[in-house]
This record gives C-alpha cells, sequence and structure tokens, in this order.
C-alpha cells in the first residue's frame, strides 16, 4: 500500500540504524511512501519513501490524519 501525505507535519530525526539524531524532519504535502516490512524503531506502521530518500514510523492515528492511500 501507498500513503500520500495531505498535511504536513514534523517527526523526530533517527539515522538508518534506529538512532535518535537531534532534530526534526519535516514530512511535506506530496511526499508518497509505501509500508514496509520492517520496523526498526517499533512504530505502529514503518512507511519507506517513494518520492523522498528516507523512511518513517509512525502511528495508525497519524496515518489516519496525515495521509491518504494512493495508487502510483
Amino acid at each position: 500500500m501507498k500513503y500520500k501525505c495531505v498535511k504536513a507535519f514534523t517527526l523526530d530525526t533517527y539515522d538508518g540504524d534506529g538512532f535518535y539524531v537531534d532534530g526534526y524532519m519535516e514530512i511535506k504535502i506530496g511526499e508518497v511512501y509505501e509500508v514496509g516490512n520492517e520496523n526498526i524503531i517499533d512504530g505502529e506502521i514503518h512507511l519507506d519513501g517513494v518520492n523522498v530518500n528516507r523512511w518513517i514510523e509512525i502511528s495508525k492515528e497519524t496515518l489516519e490524519k496525515h495521509f491518504v492511500e494512493v495508487e502510483v
């Protein structure tokens, strides 16, 4: 499943190994993510960027508030 961001928000930043990095990243309107199989930081939903080079992990509530399902 793929999801497109429709409401911008920020998240804490983590490196590729799941370690917290001081700062925040902005998830912008129009970014597309695909559900992944691996959780790195124990988030409810792992999303891999389709048109951005990063991954995020969010709650189901955040997914419902900030994303819509798309067919890309």
